[in-house]
């Protein structure tokens, strides 16, 4: 598997675009560094670079569980960490010819649906470290952050995940 990242710009600032290839197929995933926590691009792409070696020689049907690994040799990056396993997700999804619904099995779920004025808590997915362990924090007691980030990266992941919520509540960068 091959393994890119690449630095963009919008309005806010930096971001860091990864994708995952493998026969001529991609995935994407991408990290938002919020400088109000002390996040940077050079922070996210230096840990990108050190663990490349990892995601590489990955096989994509280990995607469901490359972010427990990733989470444990680096636990302090969860957003880098949720990045890949949604572009492995997405990978994966595109090289077996289903979509990221069937790949994550919600068959007959509910769709989506925006919340709006919502009280509850809200599960921010990038922070939980990965895809399955987004799924794992799964409850109708609480909404899914979908956080819209500039080229519309991971959103068909952000909004699959949360049909096992009670909604989504719509966020921008």
């Amino acid at each position: 598997m091959k393994f890119f990242y690449n630095l963009k710009r919008f309005e806010e600032g930096e971001y860091v675009v990864l994708m995952l290839e493998e026969g001529g197929k991609v995935g994407t995933g991408a990290v938002i560094p919020e400088r109000r926590e002390g996040e940077n691009y050079k922070t996210v792409m230096g840990i990108v670079e050190e663990y490349r070696h990892v995601v590489e020689t990955a096989k994509p049907q280990q995607f469901a569980s490359i972010s427990f690994y990733l989470r444990r040799v680096f636990p302090n990056h969860p957003k880098v960490t949720f990045a890949i396993s949604a572009a492995a997700l997405e990978l994966f999804s595109k090289l077996e010819g289903m979509d990221i619904e069937e790949a994550l099995s919600c068959h007959d779920l509910k769709k989506p649906i925006r919340l709006r004025n919502w009280k509850g808590e809200i599960l921010l997915a990038e922070k939980t470290g990965g895809v399955f362990e987004t799924l794992s924090l799964a409850s109708q007691n609480s909404a899914l952050s979908v956080r819209r980030y500039p080229n519309g990266e991971m959103e068909e992941v952000l909004l699959n995940l949360s049909r096992y919520f009670a909604g989504y509540v719509l966020e921008k960068w």
